[in-house]
């Protein structure tokens, strides 16, 4: 009898493409508004050739516009995870998942008919695909508190962070060669096609929790129930105590490192621009090499999971193996930012800087972002989308400051570039320092199942557990 893939890793497999379709999502105006709004002079003398109209672009929009229709995703991505996190809860982590995925790709599809009613329509569009894809990681953090055994949320938390990077690395080079080759449309065309599929495939094989699933095995369902433990509230009907949460020194952590954290890993967006002012080189070859340390931090991704993992099932604590190996990464990555600041007269030296903070950062899903899960199970995806939403303000603050620094640093702009690389570095080093001070530990008081503990709180047998 051939032997069936575990149902939980057809969730990891299908997490690990969901996060390469929310990549396709977010990134696929980066490369199309290079042919929808500019033509650069190399291209106009390869396209005067074959038809003059070719070399116009469609749309004249200032720089404010095109910021605002870069943007506008983040703003949606950032203001609806909360929500995510509750509507998940009330309606079904899965449902909802394949549902604002599905509508979010059709939406996508939908963008150059919207874009050529109004611009305005068009922001509103891509701020709703924002939202909607904003909801993809907390649900699905919610659902690996259900699904994961905790010797595997590495694996798998770290599969659905590699399926992003690797997309980002992918679409930032096929929907730069689609819209050249054949129109700016087709990245939206395409991306979407692939966003609707996935979503259908989706709604189909994933289920909310393996006790609703028709053609899981009792093996399974064993092994999951002995590694979540039975003293663990994973039902998502029961309310959420928003008091109880957000008075907890360990959530306040968490959000707190996630705000600090994302500074620094978003100053990779901002590689294509730094390779062209510093070393002056076209926009095809710095885009490819902004790939580079995507594929790295990929890979990292892949490893490090398997490699935490791999520790704690040798039976030492989780908390501290991945405090420790968090705290490792981070410091690391902030060696390599400050590597940087001297790196400027090599674009080689760049690139494999770059890398390595890539690299080393990867530890935050095996590390940061599985201790949400271990703190929470059944909480889990609310506590993400809390973070997470502090951490996605530091992707407007990042390249606000960015810009600033260069404006003020405008006879130097080297200087200006190092100051940020030293700014991030540090925020690495005291995120690092205080995740493992006073990140997770256990599971949280208010976490556990309520038939645990009694008027006065935990039961003994439950403190027990948490002690040890």
């Amino acid at each position: 009898m051939r032997r069936m893939i575990p149902k939980r890793w057809v969730l990891s497999i299908m997490g690990l493409f969901g996060g390469m379709n929310l990549a396709s999502l977010r990134l696929n105006l980066s490369s199309a508004i290079v042919e929808m709004v500019t033509a650069s002079p190399r291209g106009l003398v390869e396209k005067v050739h074959q038809n003059a109209s070719e070399y116009h672009p469609e749309f004249s929009w200032n720089a404010n516009q095109q910021g605002l229709a870069l943007g506008s995703y983040f703003y949606g991505y950032a203001v609806s995870q909360v929500f995510a996190a509750w509507s998940g809860r009330k309606c079904g982590r899965a449902r909802v998942i394949g549902i604002y995925s599905l509508t979010a790709s059709i939406l996508t599809m939908l963008i150059p008919v919207l874009l050529r009613e109004h611009f305005g329509i068009f922001i509103a569009a891509r701020l709703l695909i924002g939202a909607l894809s904003g909801s993809y990681s907390p649900l699905m953090h919610g659902m690996w508190g259900v699904w994961s055994p905790v010797e595997e949320r590495g694996k798998h938390v770290s599969l659905m962070s590699m399926g992003y990077n690797s997309a980002a690395a992918l679409v930032l080079v096929v929907s730069g060669y689609l819209a050249e080759k054949y129109g700016w449309e087709y990245p939206f065309y395409c991306t979407g096609a692939v966003g609707f599929i996935w979503s259908v495939i989706w709604i189909f094989v994933i289920y909310e929790s393996p006790k609703e699933h028709p053609g899981i095995t009792e093996d399974e369902i064993k092994l999951i129930d002995a590694s979540v433990g039975k003293e663990i509230d994973t039902n998502r009907e029961r309310k959420v105590k928003w008091m109880d949460i957000f008075k907890s020194t360990r959530v306040w952590c968490v959000i707190i490192v996630s705000f600090l954290e994302h500074m620094p890993t978003y100053i990779i967006i901002l590689l294509p621009t730094y390779v062209q002012s510093t070393f002056e080189l076209g926009v095809k070859e710095s885009s490819f090499l902004s790939c580079i340390p995507l594929i790295a931090r990929a890979l990292a991704d892949f490893t490090l999971g398997w490699l935490v993992d791999w520790i704690i099932s040798k039976g030492y604590r989780t908390s501290k193996v991945r405090k420790g190996v968090y705290f490792t990464g981070n410091i690391l990555a902030a060696i390599a930012l400050i590597s940087l600041t001297q790196a400027t007269g090599s674009v080689v030296a760049t690139i494999s800087c770059y890398s390595f903070q890539a690299s080393t950062s990867a530890v935050t899903a095996a590390g940061f972002k599985a201790s949400v899960i271990d703190m929470a199970p059944g909480f889990s995806g609310v506590v993400f989308a809390v973070s997470n939403t502090a951490g996605s303000l530091m992707g407007f603050i990042t390249p606000q400051y960015a810009g600033i620094l260069r404006v003020a640093n405008i006879k130097d702009q080297v200087m200006g570039w190092d100051v940020l690389f030293l700014t991030g570095s540090v925020l690495y080093a005291v995120s690092a320092v205080c995740f493992m001070l006073f990140g997770p530990v256990d599971v949280e008081k208010w976490a556990k199942r309520r038939s645990d503990q009694g008027e006065s709180g935990q039961s003994e047998s439950t403190r027990l557990v948490t002690k040890n």
